[in-house]
């Protein structure tokens, strides 16, 4: 009968072995965990959902807090900064265009139809007002006034 011999070297050569192989199976196993959750969890949701149907439930709400009426041609507040700086109103088979500042430096040059922003479109350019759809309501932008009796109180003087 042969008599084993345990010699050192051996025994750390096949520990080693050994070890590395755990290693290699514990980063098979985390590779495939990671994929198998990926592929298998459900979806996050959506923080903000996008309402379907804004008119009908807000018509139902109109007599809690009295019903405001605005003139169809007043401006109505946009959410974000936007200044109308130029209409390029349609013609006979082409849409119109507008230019406006977004936010203090953002000048954007906008189709009819086209995205403003995300959330935010141009419906319609007229001669001297834009309507923007956001969320399925219509907002009017319209020109600002120009304040004559200011500009009649101070004299023009040409030299």
């Amino acid at each position: 009968m042969q008599r084993l011999s345990y010699d050192r070297s051996n025994i750390a050569q096949t520990a080693a072995i050994a070890l590395v192989a755990v290693a290699a199976l514990g980063l098979l196993a985390l590779v495939a965990a990671y994929w198998t959750w990926e592929w298998l969890a459900p979806r996050p949701e959506s923080r903000a959902p996008v309402a379907a149907n804004v008119g009908g439930h807000a018509a139902s709400a109109n007599g809690l807090f009295g019903k405001l009426e605005r003139d169809r041609n007043s401006a109505s507040p946009t959410g974000i900064a936007i200044r109308l700086l130029g209409i390029v109103a349609a013609t006979a088979g082409r849409r119109g265009y507008a230019v406006m500042r977004l936010e203090p430096r953002e000048i954007l040059a906008v189709r009819e139809g086209e995205d403003i922003a995300p959330g935010i479109r141009l419906a319609e350019v007229g001669t001297d007002h834009v309507i923007l759809e956001r969320g399925g309501t219509r907002e009017t932008l319209a020109w600002p006034a120009k304040n004559t009796s200011a500009d009649s109180a101070v004299p023009r003087i040409n030299k």
